[in-house]
């Protein structure tokens, strides 16, 4: 059984402290998860937005050129000014494409898992020319000594994942992109594996194919190679459109246990599973037949995206598993599940 907390959200908008007076928050979702020090902590992606003034079109952006502090950029509503605006993430202005929200990491912290204290500001901001759209989805594998966060960095010149690496989650030192623009989902495996590190990523796929979950090989966690494409969405309600990494990977006793979300029709995001083998992860042993975690309340069901659960980050905590999720891209969510039962849930494949 995989059960939700009754008292979810966990965490809303109202709960985070705005940057400035200038920009509120539009959603607080997908935090990345561990334990540090006796504490859960969780990456909150907070994205945050100019508030609306009549008579004028606003984004927020990181300045390049200002020591990337935020920035707001205003256009007056005018006959003359190319507003395209069919989504609620994104608007073309003057055929240039900005994110309609800004996101920075704010850190959680909690004794239970349940109640979080959270920073008063963020913790982890744009700092990179590939940065100035924002930072997104945060993934945190802890190795040895270090804990590194894999990221999404946006720029106008796209999407591409980045990593990072912390020893108090106080400062932080930026490793760099590791996959190129457009990739994003990236999730390490917590220890090496026939002396090389693994980790899964999605290439965003445009012309043939669709966005899959690939896995590839690294000596230093920087520079990988060995791509090899480990899962293709299946032709199925869930599935039909893309699918991508979800949490770091867990060792169990039959093998790696991997969550991954999908989107499939109408644009419903949920939760799968599969089990790859523990000495060779680029081959799978089983997966769910059907999704173990769906959108059904109303703050999965209504929110800035709608229908959406997705998850990249979780714990192990008293024997049990605390699989932390955003939900509708407003809101922070938990579950709580056995490892014995994600893994009921999947079926073996036959080679």
């Amino acid at each position: 059984m995989i059960i939700k907390y009754k008292h979810n959200p966990i965490i809303i908008p109202e709960n985070i402290n705005t940057v400035n007076d200038e920009v509120e928050v539009f959603g607080v979702f997908n935090p990345g998860a561990t334990k540090y020090k006796n504490k859960i902590i969780l990456l909150l992606r907070v994205a945050l937005k100019p508030k609306a003034e009549n008579g004028w079109i606003k984004v927020l952006i990181a300045d390049k050129n200002n020591d990337y502090k935020l920035k707001i950029l205003k256009w007056k509503k005018l006959k003359s000014l190319k507003v395209i605006s069919n989504d609620v993430r994104f608007i073309d202005i003057n055929d240039q494409r900005y994110l309609t929200s800004l996101s920075v990491f704010y850190l959680a912290q909690s004794d239970d898992g349940l109640n979080f204290s959270i920073s008063e500001k963020p913790v982890f901001l744009p700092a990179k020319d590939y940065e100035i759209f924002g930072i997104e989805d945060p993934r945190i594998t802890r190795i040895k000594d270090r804990y590194f966060i894999t990221y999404t960095a946006v720029s106008e010149n796209g999407f591409c994942s980045a990593v990072a690496s912390t020893k108090d989650f106080i400062s932080f030192d930026r490793l760099g992109i590791i996959f190129p623009p457009e990739n994003k989902d990236v999730v390490l495996f917590p220890k090496k594996i026939n002396k090389k590190f693994y980790a899964l990523h999605r290439p965003t796929n445009s012309f043939i194919g669709k966005p899959s979950i690939w896995i590839s090989e690294s000596e230093d966690l920087i520079y990988w190679g060995n791509h090899q494409i480990l899962l293709t969405p299946l032709n199925n309600k869930w599935e039909r459109l893309k699918i991508g990494a979800g949490p770091e990977p867990k060792l169990t006793e039959k093998g790696w246990l991997v969550l991954y979300h999908s989107c499939g029709d109408k644009e419903i995001y949920t939760m799968n599973a599969i089990l790859l083998d523990r000495n060779s992860p680029n081959r799978i042993l089983g997966k769910s037949k059907q999704p173990v975690l769906i959108p059904q309340f109303n703050y999965e069901m209504k929110g800035v995206v709608p229908n959406v659960v997705f998850s990249n980050g979780w714990i192990e905590l008293n024997e049990k598993l605390l699989i932390y999720y955003g939900s509708a891209d407003k809101y922070v969510a938990v579950a709580e599940a056995s490892i014995y039962s994600i893994l009921k849930k999947i079926s073996a494949i036959k080679n």
